[in-house]
């Protein structure tokens, strides 16, 4: 497990992650074109990738870069979404990602799973690292505690317990970093060049961009805005 961390550090190194994603209903959802989409990022210089489950095995196809795998799966029991309990954790091991992504939050989970059995058991049982998304410097503490072996700011913005802001959280980033020992990766509304540059400035080991490379929907959406000005 150390040996792979210490590869993922060297190879995520003040790198651009790229998040290929795509909801339901979206034109450019399902695994041909998250391939495809992934393939692009890497021609471009991306360092890693994030990807949800039914993506993963078509995009290994097309690298052997490191791939963040999660899973997406809205439960009414649970607010928590993402990889939110062990069976989702294995599936996506099985499918060939070589990190799982969990909500790292103190929220329940579904099925009473808590954060402290699923690193666990991904550590346990599927032998590889667990990067917890986390809305908070406190939750990035606890997930380390706990044995998380990453920490991201995807949550920023998007439970109850921190205000959104209008591009990346920033502060949270820097935050995160002087808190923690382990990494600490940038994630959530970075939009531009600059404020990936500014994230790594904060100390985040890697830049995590999603919808400004990846959602054309999002990125025409913001030229339509833009000329409406």
């Amino acid at each position: 497990m150390e040996s792979a961390l210490t590869r993922l550090r060297a190879a995520w190194k003040d790198g651009l992650i790229v998040s290929c994603q795509a909801r339901p209903g979206w034109a450019l959802h399902g695994p041909g074109h998250m391939a495809a989409m992934a393939k692009a990022a890497i021609e471009g210089g991306a360092v890693g990738l994030r990807i949800e489950l039914a993506d993963i095995t078509a995009v290994r196809q097309v690298t052997t870069l490191p791939i963040i795998g999660l899973s997406k799966r809205r439960d009414l029991s649970s607010a928590v979404y993402i990889t939110p309990t062990f069976a989702d954790a294995q599936q996506i091991a099985q499918a060939g990602a070589q990190v799982i992504a969990i909500d790292g939050t103190s929220r329940p989970r579904p099925g009473g799973e808590t954060l402290e059995e699923l690193i666990w058991r991904i550590h346990q049982e599927l032998g590889l690292p667990v990067l917890a998304d986390v809305a908070t410097v406190s939750e990035g503490c606890r997930a380390a505690e706990l044995g998380a072996d990453l920490i991201a700011s995807t949550l920023a913005g998007y439970t109850a317990q921190r205000a959104t802001t209008t591009g990346p959280d920033l502060e949270l980033v820097r935050d995160l970093v002087h808190a923690l020992e382990i990494p600490v990766l940038a994630e959530g509304r970075i939009h531009t060049p600059e404020q990936a540059r500014t994230a790594l400035d904060c100390g985040a080991l890697a830049v995590v961009v999603g919808a400004a490379i990846t959602n054309p929907r999002f990125i025409t959406e913001q030229f339509v805005a833009g000329l409406r000005r």
